[in-house]
C-alpha cells in the first residue's frame, strides 16, 4: 500500500482514502524545500468549517501562514524583508490549504482545477507590492499542479488578518468528477 499524505487522516463525516499522488508528492517536496514540517492540515480555530461545497466546488475558509505552529505574523511593507515575510507567509498558507484539500478530498489528484485564490496581507497605508507577495502562492499552486491555469486571483490590504498573520489566504477548488 503506497504511504499515506500528510495531512491525511479521518473526518467526522468519513474516512478519507489518502494515498500519495504527483500531485501529493509535488507538495511534500515543496514543503521540505521551504522548511515545513508534514504537519497536520489547517484546521478551524473557530466555530466554521475548513471548507464548504457548493456542487463540484469546494470553498476553503481563510489560513494564515503558519512556521513549527506559531502564525507568521507582522506587517509587510515594500522592503526586501517585508516582501520576503509576505511570501514566506503566503507559501505557508498555501501548504496548510493544500493539506486541507487532500484531507477534504482524500487525494490532490481528485483537484480538477484551482478555481480562485483570495489573499489578504497586513500591509500599511501606501503599500504597492501586493501583486509580487501573492505571486509566490501562485507560483506554489503552479508547481504542485504544472498542468492546470493559474487559478483567478484577488489580493487586499487589510489592518489585521487573525491572529496578526501577515497572510491569510483561501480558495475555491473543483473537485474532479467520479470517473
Amino acid at each position: 500500500m503506497p504511504p499515506k499524505a500528510a495531512g491525511c487522516a479521518a473526518t467526522r463525516r468519513r474516512w478519507t482514502r489518502c494515498r500519495m499522488t504527483d500531485a501529493d508528492r509535488r507538495l511534500e517536496a515543496l514543503a521540505a524545500q521551504a522548511g515545513h514540517d508534514a504537519s497536520p492540515a489547517a484546521r478551524p480555530a473557530g466555530r466554521y468549517a475548513s471548507f464548504a461545497r457548493a456542487g463540484e466546488l469546494l470553498h476553503s475558509s481563510g489560513v494564515v501562514g503558519r512556521e513549527n505552529g506559531a502564525v507568521i505574523a507582522g506587517t509587510i511593507d515594500d522592503s526586501d524583508a517585508g516582501i520576503a515575510l509576505g511570501e514566506r507567509a503566503a507559501v505557508a498558507a498555501a501548504i496548510a490549504l493544500l493539506r486541507a484539500a487532500r484531507t477534504e478530498l482524500g487525494g490532490l489528484d481528485r483537484v480538477q482545477k484551482i478555481v480562485a485564490l483570495t489573499g489578504y496581507l497586513q500591509t500599511g497605508p501606501g503599500f504597492t507590492q501586493h501583486v509580487r507577495v501573492m505571486n509566490a502562492a501562485s507560483e506554489l499552486l503552479r508547481q504542485v499542479f504544472p498542468d492546470q491555469p493559474l487559478p483567478a486571483r484577488t489580493t487586499v490590504g487589510v489592518a489585521s488578518p487573525p491572529g496578526g498573520g501577515a497572510v491569510e489566504i483561501s480558495l475555491v477548488l473543483q473537485e474532479r468528477s467520479a470517473d
